[in-house]
This record gives C-alpha cells, sequence and structure tokens, in this order.
C-alpha cells in the first residue's frame, strides 16, 4: 500500500513538473524560482509554467518553448511565466507572460494567436505572428514590433491596434497608447533597448529580429551607439547597423 501511494506521488510530481520549454542559452546569471524551486537558471536548464526568471545587471537568457515560442529576458529584468497549457500536439491552448520589469524579446510559435496574452505593468498585448521588443515598467511601458502585428490594450483608454516596422508605442500609467516622436523614440531606444535593438551577437539567430528599419539613436545627442560599446563590432549584426548608420541622415 505504501509502496503504490508513494509511486502515485511520484508519477503527479512528474506530471506536475513537466517543462514548458528550455532555456537555449543564458549568459551570466539568470534565476528561476517556481514549480522547480529556485534555483540557477543554467543553458539547457529547463522552464516550468509559474516560474519567475529574473536576470542580474549583466545577464540574457534565451528561452525556447514546445511550441517555439521564443523569449529573450534582457538584462537586469524579470518576468513571470504565469500559464503554458499545451495541447497534446504541441501547440499552446494559453499562454500568459507577465513581464514585471526590463526589457524583453517575444517570438510567437506554432500556437494559435489567441492563445498570447502579453502583460506589461500598464498594457496587455495580443500577438498575431509576432516578433516585438518590450520595456515593462510601473511609470510608461513600450512596445516595438518588428514583424507582424498585435493589439495593446493599456490601463487607461481604448485597445488599439500596434503594426511593425519597429515603431515604437507608449503606455503610460493611466492614460493611452500613443506613438511618440522621432526624438524621443530615439531617446527610448538608447537608453532601453539598446541591447536588443543593436548588436545582436549575444543572441542566437532564432532569437534575433531585423531591425534594419529602427531608428537609430544620434550620437550627437546620445553619445556611442550601442554597437560601439559591443564585444564583437565585426560581427555581421554589427555592420549591417553601421552600414545602415551611414545611410540613415535623422537631422536632414
Amino acid at each position: 500500500m505504501l509502496s503504490l501511494l508513494a509511486g502515485t506521488i511520484l508519477a503527479s510530481s512528474a506530471f506536475a513538473l513537466e517543462p514548458s520549454g528550455s532555456a537555449v542559452k543564458v549568459t551570466r546569471i539568470t534565476l528561476a524560482d517556481g514549480p522547480g524551486g529556485g534555483r540557477t537558471l543554467e543553458t539547457e536548464g529547463s522552464v516550468y509554467s509559474g516560474d519567475a526568471i529574473t536576470t542580474n545587471p549583466n545577464g540574457l537568457a534565451q528561452i525556447e518553448f514546445i511550441d517555439n515560442t521564443r523569449i529573450v529576458v534582457g538584462p537586469n529584468s524579470s518576468l513571470v511565466l504565469d500559464e503554458f497549457v499545451f495541447n497534446p500536439n504541441r501547440t499552446a491552448e494559453k499562454v500568459v507572460v507577465n513581464a514585471v520589469k526590463g526589457v524583453f524579446r517575444f517570438i510567437s510559435g506554432d500556437s494559435p494567436h489567441d492563445a498570447y496574452s502579453i502583460h506589461l505593468p500598464t498594457m496587455v498585448i495580443g500577438v498575431r505572428g509576432t516578433n516585438f521588443d518590450a520595456r515593462a515598467s510601473g511609470d510608461t511601458s513600450y512596445a516595438v514590433f518588428h514583424e507582424g502585428s498585435g493589439v495593446g490594450c493599456p490601463g487607461g483608454g481604448a485597445c488599439v491596434p500596434l503594426d511593425g516596422g519597429c515603431r515604437l508605442y507608449a503606455a503610460p500609467a493611466g492614460g493611452a497608447i500613443n506613438t511618440p516622436g522621432r526624438l524621443e523614440t530615439q531617446r527610448v531606444f538608447f537608453a532601453y533597448f539598446s541591447q536588443l535593438l543593436g548588436d545582436q551577437s549575444r543572441l542566437e539567430p532564432a532569437f534575433r529580429a531585423n531591425t534594419r528599419d529602427c531608428i537609430r539613436p544620434d550620437p550627437r545627442i546620445f553619445g556611442a551607439a550601442p554597437y560601439e560599446n559591443a564585444s564583437s563590432r565585426d560581427s555581421p549584426e554589427s555592420r549591417q547597423v553601421i552600414e545602415y548608420e551611414q545611410e540613415l541622415s535623422i537631422f536632414p
């Protein structure tokens, strides 16, 4: 009887800890805390529905889920994998991600678009075949869509469509979603998104985005461009940014 009970408990535990995905690459220190216990997340380490993922100021985590959804957790950032409910065919029935603070990249996988719900402190994003970056903040949250589109619903105001082309969307606390002007977009990109929009050599190919349409911060105002401080200036991504910077005149 005892052996039967022990076997039942072990089977239940194994089922409860079924991984939702794994870390493809982890740079520096990233912590995970949830159903799998408190732990340092390592490359190829499992992640579970309910896990809180937190990076230190130099950390970077690239996570792939069983439906091929991919998430990059940027430096000094924290998110919670609130719900990852999968069907037998390895598509998601429901995906809820709560981005608490910091910067992220979200690339939707093979699941139906209406399965995804990305929560930022000041807006909720629904996606449609999407590759986008986001910054989570209690004051103003931002989203930058590279591919596909989505819908943003702020804490105050109506839901609005979110389109690609590296357009920046801002959702201030209690306000409506807006699209900042050119100079403010440069400031936000420089201040918050340089790790994702500049040199992408730290990212695995499947986690990168085409950022060619993004406005580059003018170095005359904001100082060195992100790639000038990158570890691999000679990477293909860095050369692409340098060539684009030479072509682009922000202040004609």
